[in-house]
């Protein structure tokens, strides 16, 4: 028993006055808060806090005139840094003080609230991370049903015991758009899952006590408890976030006819081959993206195999094509399994630059990575058997994951691609930082080329990075590019859609600038 209490003395006295002092040193660290397109964000309020210690540190600061902060008076040790500021989502991240007290200035670029968010789920948890973030910074700034509707996406593919305190949230916003039978309604739902969840019990007790109908909170209650669990249960649709589906595509884009491979053929249809690429082999992926066999084997049942007669491809080649006259060749990876285009005016620009198009269907964000590149290395070589291609204009392109994927075909097999278009959606070879998040990076997704080829690249690749001004992907797709003009590539291209969501497909201008900058000689 004395040992016991010892303990507990122990504990008690380092949770006590002298050890909220700990944070105290002789360090100072400064920064600046931007946005996203360079403009200094004065206002925002900038608070740093002792690594699992939220208690502990200095009060917080706001930015000047100018975006500058300064906090001093701080120890050696791993500290968090949070920013907040009207218009813009919060944001969290890491700055370690060293011995020596100096730290580089911390420059941060935060995100616009009117970012789009991801629409649906695709597996990757930083998703739900992202739209529960999002949620709450929505709900401090005043933008209810927005919350609520960011709150709505996450709840569906969030753990069954972690969904009430979201429905908490969801009903403080109706609260607080003084709506009290929704909020009511919804903190039901969220003891329909648990019980025994006091928070929401209290809640809803207060809120039908003020509405003098406390009777009725208590019947729900005595029922509750004599039924129990009633099953998971999620609120009602809220009014979906970002731009309405695309008008479904005429049948002659979305299906055209399948023909045989023949040597000239003009228009739009699909195809089968073959005859595989001699790069597309499984070893050869796996030695150039540096993949373990192991991961193949874990995650696809058919352990990195296709039958190429079996896939389908989708083809478009200008009717003005003709053998004596080579044309480029684009090879579509697209993030659904339409390998195709239905883009207003695309086919326009695909003409008048002498491109034909191809992108494997069935081969969009939900089949392993593997497959999707060798797929373009296929398409890649039997076009070449079947047309006249300019050698110096065989580029890859995709959408959003397939943006991705693109990345890593233009970096890894420069001897068949002489660039690549990411749009929406890119990768690179070293870790990229996180803008808003200081000490954060997104990982490196591909190997670093070997030296001879990376020189090539530099060189005599192109690449353009296409994203839009609320796209959730542009913090990234800006970064990369920042990267590679550092690390000397001379081809490089930025172009930032004004007003474009992750959901707005580009119109045919801005692909008409993507391509031309394609081809600048």
């Amino acid at each position: 028993m004395i040992a016991a209490l010892v303990a507990l003395a122990i504990v008690v006295a380092t949770t006590g006055p002298a050890a909220a002092q700990d944070w105290r040193g002789g360090a100072r660290v400064t920064g600046r808060v931007r946005n996203l397109d360079g403009e200094e964000l004065p206002g925002a309020t900038v608070a740093m806090r002792v690594a699992d210690r939220p208690q502990e540190g200095p009060p917080a600061v706001v930015t000047d005139e100018r975006g500058r902060w300064s906090l001093t008076g701080l120890a050696p040790g791993r500290w968090e840094i949070t920013f907040e500021v009207d218009g813009y989502l919060s944001s969290q991240g890491w700055v370690t003080i060293p011995a020596s007290g100096v730290v580089p200035p911390v420059e941060v670029e935060l995100r616009s609230l009117k970012e789009i968010s991801p629409s649906f789920y695709e597996g990757n948890p930083s998703t739900i991370r992202r739209w529960l973030e999002k949620g709450n910074d929505l709900l401090r700034q005043g933008y209810y049903p927005e919350a609520r509707a960011e709150f709505a996406k996450a709840l569906p593919v969030m753990p069954v015991e972690s969904r009430p305190e979201v429905l908490r949230a969801m009903a403080r916003a109706h609260y607080l758009e003084g709506e009290i039978d929704p909020a009511v309604s919804v903190l039901e739902r969220a003891l329909r899952i648990d019980p025994e969840d006091g928070t929401s019990r209290q809640l809803l007790m207060a809120l039908r006590e003020d509405q003098g109908r406390r009777r009725e909170a208590e019947e729900f209650l005595e029922r509750l408890d004599r039924e129990g669990p009633h099953g998971v249960e999620t609120p009602e649709p809220e009014e979906p976030a970002g731009s309405p589906p695309a008008p479904p595509l005429p049948p002659e884009v979305a299906d055209p006819p399948r023909r045989q491979p023949e040597p000239g053929q003009v228009g739009r249809f699909r195809v089968s081959f073959a005859e595989r690429s001699p790069l597309s082999g499984l070893e050869e992926f796996l030695d150039r993206a540096d993949v373990d066999r192991r991961e193949v084997e874990a995650e696809d049942p058919s352990g990195g195999r296709y039958e190429l007669g079996e896939e389908t491809f989708y083809v478009y080649v200008p009717a003005d094509y003709r053998p004596d006259e080579p044309h480029g060749l684009l090879v579509w990876i697209s993030p659904t399994p339409f390998g195709g285009f239905g883009i207003g005016r695309l086919q326009e620009v695909l003409d008048r630059h002498r491109l034909i198009w191809i992108g494997a269907d069935k081969s969009g964000n939900g089949r392993p990575r593997w497959d999707r590149f060798r797929l373009a290395l296929d398409a890649v070589h039997n076009m070449r058997q079947l047309y006249s291609i300019d050698e110096q204009r065989v580029y890859a392109s995709g959408y959003s994951g397939g943006g991705r994927i693109t990345s890593g075909l233009a970096l890894l097999y420069p001897e068949v691609f002489d660039g690549g278009l990411s749009v929406y959606g890119c990768d690179y070879f070293e870790r990229v930082p996180v803008p808003d998040k200081p000490g954060a990076h997104w990982p490196a997704r591909y190997p670093t080329p070997p030296r001879d080829r990376l020189r090539q690249l530099k060189r005599d690749s192109r690449f353009v990075l296409l994203t839009g001004e609320w796209d959730f992907n542009r913090p990234q797709t800006q970064k990369v590019y920042d990267l590679m003009v550092a690390d000397g590539f001379d081809r490089v291209t930025y172009l930032l859609i004004p007003g474009a969501s992750h959901y707005d497909p580009p119109v045919g201008e801005w692909w008409e600038k993507a391509i031309a900058a394609l081809d600048e000689p």
